[in-house]
């Protein structure tokens, strides 16, 4: 623009000297005259010349040619990017075929429900990850009762309890008893020795049954009858049985209270009845909530704070890391190889054989082909890169998801994709090419964050597509394959569709800028080239007149 008004305010000068200027010629030589008029035209010299300029050129602009030169340039310009929609759209659907839904496809099939990492939650569930993890708890031995009740700070914890009862008597945990120095009283297992012992978590956790069972908080004392009634059962069990068998057993106590001549027996039975009955089911159940939590947190603290499972979750997401890199990076390999042999093929078709034989031919395209894919050796690294931090980041993320529901293999493929989608969307507009600003990488952005949940919606009808084909009986050998093509093409297409619809909302106006870039650069383009053309004109009229004497 700057160069434009420099030349055409240097023309302004050179018009307004040359006014002042007398218009001098001089006098021609008649021999020369006389040839000139005795020539014939030549008329191919005129048609060269043959320059029509209007000087009296109106400077105000007519509405209706304004605004139908905008619609034109406005229609230029919509072509322009639904090509390019177009284009990128026959990208999409060879990556989406060879990417998420091809080379995903088969990566997913070494996915599993609950992830790569076992949690306390998942083996809890019966869902391990590995199989040695599994072989452990299924050698862990039968529960020694003798082991954990002789075990030191069982018998401390008794002693302590013991004293209290000699003196003041202690409450029974269970009621709201006072167990005093004739009473019978045992030091419970909130969380009993057996259940504790076949816990999967304290299995992972590789913690002793002992050193988890006589804590504090789980070691409680209570009668004897209510010990011996309990047993195994964990507190919920044991607080549902007192609740289901209360109304038998009142019955059983009226009986008994009403008996003239009670035996021996009948007075031991009333009793145990009785102290039964003075069990408070809540009660039970919040020790059982107490203990299991001190549990869980002694658990948790030894599993996810120990190098065991630190190893693992790294160790698994490298690989998981590696896996989205290869991924990523032969998709572009592949995207490229089919693009580049559609593009051989429709040469051959339209230009012909460019060797000497076919088989020159075929090794000129495949040269050529091979060609493209080294030049694509920066994207591929791009690709494996992004991949491979998308990957290590969804392992982990899908590990922190296990630890507190199991996810299935599907789920840890949605993670696994949106997390990629997440990361190329964050990484736009935090770090944004240095060609566009922060409006434009936000609006590309978006168009990211809703290609991952197209993605992540493909991955979810995958399974209902396969299904539909394994009921067809010519399709369902091909089933997978056909179902990755079918689901990647629709869902390229839907990315498409997606993006296009952003554009046209272009919520943060980033395509009305664009688009009235293109219209100031296409009328400065023509400008320049009306300038440019003025120019030549002058120059080459110039050529023809002679200099005056």
């Amino acid at each position: 623009m700057s160069s434009r008004n420099e030349r055409f305010k240097k023309y302004q000068k050179i018009r307004e000297k040359n006014k002042t200027k007398p218009f001098v010629t001089g006098v021609m030589d008649q021999e020369e005259v006389n040839k000139l008029l005795d020539a014939g035209v030549d008329t191919q010299k005129m048609e060269t010349m043959k320059y029509v300029t209007n000087l009296n050129y109106s400077l105000d602009a007519n509405p209706a040619e304004v605004k139908a030169l905008l619609k034109d340039l406005k229609k230029s310009f919509d072509k322009d990017r639904l090509e390019k929609l177009l284009n990128q759209t026959k990208k999409d659907i060879l990556f989406s075929i060879a990417g998420p839904f091809g080379l995903g496809h088969v990566i997913a099939g070494y996915d599993k429900a609950g992830g790569n990492v076992d949690t306390i939650h998942n083996v809890r569930e019966g869902t391990y990850a590995t199989s040695q993890e599994q072989q452990a708890y299924e050698s862990k031995g039968d529960y020694d009762s003798y082991e954990v009740h002789s075990d030191t700070k069982y018998k401390e914890v008794n002693k302590i309890h013991s004293e209290q009862q000699k003196s003041v008597g202690i409450k029974d945990v269970y009621s709201d008893n006072i167990i005093n120095l004739k009473d019978k009283r045992n030091l419970d297992h909130v969380i009993s020795g057996k259940q504790t012992h076949d816990d999967r978590g304290r299995v992972l956790a590789e913690i002793d049954t002992k050193d988890l069972a006589n804590t504090d908080t789980n070691l409680k004392s209570t009668s004897e009858i209510l010990n011996k009634s309990k047993g195994a059962k964990s507190p919920e069990e044991f607080a549902t049985y007192l609740e289901t068998s209360s109304s038998d057993r009142k019955d059983r106590i009226q009986a008994l209270k009403n008996s003239p001549n009670p035996t021996e027996k009948e007075n031991k039975e009333l009793k145990k009845l009785l102290t039964l009955d003075s069990a408070n089911p809540d009660e039970i159940r919040k020790e059982g909530i107490k203990a299991q939590e001190a549990q869980d947190i002694q658990i948790n603290r030894e599993y996810y704070f120990g190098t065991k499972f630190l190893k693992n979750s790294l160790g698994t997401s490298v690989t998981e890391g590696s896996k989205m890199g290869a991924q990523q990076a032969f998709g572009v390999l592949l995207v490229e190889l089919f693009s580049s042999s559609f593009s051989e093929i429709k040469k051959a078709f339209n230009e012909g054989r460019e060797g000497e034989s076919l088989y020159n031919d075929i090794k000129i395209r495949l040269e050529r082909i091979g060609s493209n894919l080294l030049d694509k050796w920066k994207d591929v690294i791009k690709g494996f890169s992004g991949g491979f931090i998308s990957g290590f980041i969804s392992n982990l993320i899908t590990t922190i998801i296990n630890m507190i529901t199991t996810t299935g293999k599907r789920l840890v493929r949605m993670i696994r994709e949106g997390i990629f989608s997440l990361l190329k969307a964050l990484k736009l507009m935090l770090f944004p090419p240095e060609n566009i600003s922060f409006r434009e990488a936000t609006h590309e952005a978006m168009k990211l964050f809703a290609a991952g949940g197209v993605i992540i919606t493909g991955v979810a009808l995958e399974e209902l597509v396969e299904k539909i084909l394994l009921n067809i009986p010519f399709l369902a050998p091909f089933a997978p394959m056909a179902t990755a093509v079918i689901v990647g093409s629709l869902t390229a297409v839907a990315m498409a569709l997606v993006t296009y619809l952003i554009d046209k909302l272009d919520i943060l106006g980033v395509i009305k800028i664009e688009q009235n870039k293109y219209i100031l650069k296409s009328l400065d383009g023509n400008i320049q080239e009306r300038l440019e053309n003025c120019k030549n004109i002058v120059d080459e009229i110039n050529t023809y007149l002679v200099p005056a004497n």
